[in-house]
């Protein structure tokens, strides 16, 4: 049985707008209070068969983060440094935990669902549809390599292996997106994409997880920095 499954549900509309809101807030308010913790709590606390996998992938993203971390300390601007670390990876662990369990198409729903703009929406699914074939196409290609005993190295026929990967990854994204334009053509596409997935209401976690949001958000005790 996948975990997932049994694990409370966040509607992806609301999480869409508690991520935006939350992102948001965190990213231009001057300083970081204690309460901002609350969210990330009961996401914790929802999503708690998944929080390995999590964190994993909380702590690939923050390759870059500790780039530009590690320049700051150079500078010896150490206030900064931390600022930017401990705002970074709250804004990163609130939306892997509200999007747990989601796929980028969900978010294309959630936009539709919120009536942002045709355009807007049809672009992101599309692009998140690129995306999902690019991955299909890269695990295909790294599983074949793995059958043929190819092993990566610092080596010549390595470089040309890769680089004739990603060639053939631009030619067929291009062949894809003609015959993406014809069929839309053919199917009278207008702008807006529509969906056959029943709607999901609202239920009692989304609205204790919108209500504890917003209060984290307005309630500025406990500086943290």
């Amino acid at each position: 049985m996948d975990k997932t499954q049994t694990q409370p549900r966040i509607a992806p509309t609301t999480a869409l707008l508690l991520a935006l809101l939350y992102s948001t807030v965190v990213a231009l308010q001057e300083h970081l209070y204690l309460p901002i913790l609350l969210p990330l709590l009961l996401l914790g606390w929802l999503q708690k068969a998944s929080l390995w996998s999590i964190f994993k992938r909380l702590f690939l993203l923050n390759t870059l983060i500790a780039i530009v971390v590690a320049s700051m300390l150079w500078q010896e601007n150490y206030e900064l440094a931390l600022l930017i670390f401990l705002r970074s990876n709250f804004i990163l662990l609130f939306v892997l935990t509200i999007f747990q369990g989601k796929d980028e198409f969900s978010i294309a729903i959630a936009m539709q669902r919120l009536h942002l703009p045709h355009k807007l929406t049809s672009i992101f699914f599309f692009t998140a549809k690129s995306i999902f074939l690019i991955k299909r196409e890269f695990t295909l290609f790294k599983n074949t390599l793995h059958v043929r005993g190819f092993i990566p190295k610092t080596n010549l026929l390595t470089y040309k292996t890769m680089a004739g990967f990603v060639g053939i990854l631009f030619i067929k994204a291009l062949e894809r997106s003609l015959w993406l334009q014809k069929a839309m053509h053919l199917r009278g596409f207008c702008g807006e994409v529509y969906t056959l997935e029943a709607h999901q209401d609202l239920s009692a976690y989304d609205t204790l997880l919108a209500f504890i949001t917003i209060l984290s958000l307005v309630w500025r005790q406990g500086a943290l920095i």
